[in-house]
């Protein structure tokens, strides 16, 4: 009797111990697979978002076609830009808002039909405000030159008249990237460089307004890299203009035009 006992408790322990085996090894207890679903993320943090660089990089250039909604803002360095375009298109079909001494600050004074607005559309002898004409050209990426004729004034207050225009004409037209672009420098032998008006006030222009891409999330094309010498003169052989030492001639044209094809945001391709 007593061995039968023995043998049945034997028998017993040994399913016992086979039915441990045969658990499933990756259940969790009740009540763990819950506290992993309301938020553990196992001991894993993701890692935060990398902060946004408006300097665009080099990358491949784009087909011209790429700038056919694209609007340049500029003065009368930025005319050299459109006059080499219209001869070549090698920035394909944007629109141009360029005028002699058009700066940031009178852009926002001006009324329409001033004569120092640019003409759009060009040949109809319409003049209206820059914010109006980006609207009706329906650009949906605008690139922004403007300083050279208001930065002796005070890059502070240059500065806060570019963002101020640049959200005019995103009132308007809210669906457009502002692409800020760098002012370009003045060549060595500038007779028009002064105390207020210089390299040193442009690049300290340029970097404020770096600073408030960096904040805005708007991009910056730093163009004078792409026409400065060594000391970061505008290279004399890219200049035209021996009375200021601020304009371009077609070589410079060409080296700015060639950047921009090769500098475009990866997002907006």
């Amino acid at each position: 009797m007593r061995s039968k006992l023995i043998l049945l408790l034997s028998l017993l322990l040994l399913f016992s111990c086979a039915a441990c085996v045969a658990q499933d090894p990756q259940e969790q207890p009740e009540g763990q697979e819950t506290l992993l679903a309301d938020g553990d993320s196992g001991g894993l943090e993701e890692e935060p978002a990398p902060a946004f660089d408006p300097v665009v990089p080099a990358g491949q250039a784009v087909d011209p076609q790429w700038f056919s909604d694209a609007a340049f803002v500029g003065d009368s360095v930025s005319v050299m830009l459109e006059n080499y375009n219209t001869s070549t298109s090698v920035l394909g079909s944007p629109a141009f808002f360029c005028s002699v001494s058009l700066s940031q600050t009178n852009a926002l004074s001006y009324e329409t039909g001033n004569s120092r607005l640019p003409e759009y559309p060009k040949g109809s002898g319409q003049h209206p405000k820059v914010e109006d004409g980006i609207a009706a050209a329906g650009a949906k990426k605008v690139y922004l030159m403007l300083g050279m004729n208001c930065i002796a004034g005070g890059v502070d207050r240059a500065s806060q008249d570019l963002v101020k225009l640049a959200d005019r004409i995103l009132e308007k037209s809210p669906q457009a990237q502002i692409l800020v672009e760098s002012v370009t420098p003045m060549t060595a032998t500038s007779p028009r460089a002064d105390d207020a008006l210089n390299n040193t006030t442009i690049q300290a222009f340029n970097d404020k307004m770096k600073e408030i891409c960096q904040e805005r999330e708007w991009y910056y094309i730093d163009v004078a890299e792409a026409v400065s010498d060594e000391q970061g003169f505008l290279r004399e052989d890219y200049s035209g203009d021996k009375a200021m030492g601020i304009h371009f001639n077609y070589n410079g044209a060409k080296a700015w035009a060639d950047y921009l094809l090769t500098h475009v945001p990866e997002a907006l391709k």
